[in-house]
């Protein structure tokens, strides 16, 4: 596991780096922990996928945590980015800005390795996969990149999170039978179903907009029951997360 720690106060992340390593030689895990001073310091190394996980502390000189977040998430919208803060005043900002969890300064060793104990779990646990043949490849793609699937007459068209598209033999009605089993995924039009976790909007139009740009009519007889599945299920989510950091 490769963590980048961002914070002006040494003490805060030599405590960090010790408690990290601890964990990791209790639970038999490598962990790299690399750690910078400043917000223009970390964002002229990073690239994407290259930290498990990024600690950003929200107030520093010139560049705050929280701008350094924006920019992180332009480059890569699923980066895991937990901040720090001796004070709740931007946990606002921080559930805007998606963070995974959010540490109290000073932070404690056991707070550090439930946050552990919760990244260890999400990167460890199975994915399943959508297997299929598009034209003369097998493509064997992970439930949680999938953004939508749509009837295309006897063919299914699958798109992922990246706008690529995929058209396969299987019928729509096969692959939503497979899907099915998955709560994520939910038919909000005849022929369409999407992934409940790539919905960026339902406006009141009656039209879903996807993270990747996609947009698809929602059934008109059933749009504000749709809507209000998609949103429940957003909460659903969100309780989840807060009880298990509990």
């Amino acid at each position: 596991m490769n963590i980048a720690i961002v914070d002006d106060v040494q003490m805060e992340t030599k405590a960090f780096i010790h408690s990290a390593k601890e964990y990791g030689a209790l639970n038999r895990i490598e962990i790299d922990v690399t750690s910078f001073c400043s917000a223009e310091e970390f964002l002229a190394d990073y690239s994407p996928l290259k930290y498990t996980l990024i600690i950003m502390d929200i107030y520093m000189d010139g560049i705050t945590g929280l701008e350094a977040a924006e920019k992180v998430k332009e480059r890569d919208r699923d980066a895991l980015i937990v901040f720090m803060s001796s004070s709740e005043e931007h946990y606002p900002d921080a559930l805007r800005l998606h963070a995974y969890d959010f540490l109290n300064k000073p932070t404690t060793k056991d707070r550090i390795f439930r946050l552990l104990d919760d990244i260890t779990s999400k990167i460890t646990e199975p994915c399943s996969n959508l297997k299929f043949t598009c034209g003369k490849e097998t493509i064997r793609l992970p439930y949680s990149r999938i953004a939508s699937v749509t009837s295309s007459g006897h063919y299914s068209e699958i798109t992922d999170e990246d706008k690529n598209v995929y058209k396969t033999r299987i019928s729509y009605t096969e692959v939503c039978k497979e899907l099915s089993e998955d709560k994520r995924f939910l038919e909000i039009n005849r022929g369409t179903a999407v992934n409940l976790d790539m919905i960026a909007n339902i406006d009141n139009g009656g039209i879903c907009c996807l993270k990747n740009g996609i947009s698809f009519p929602v059934n008109v007889k059933n749009s504000k029951t749709i809507r209000q599945m998609w949103q429940n299920y957003m909460f659903d989510v969100l309780r989840k997360e807060t009880v298990r950091r509990k």
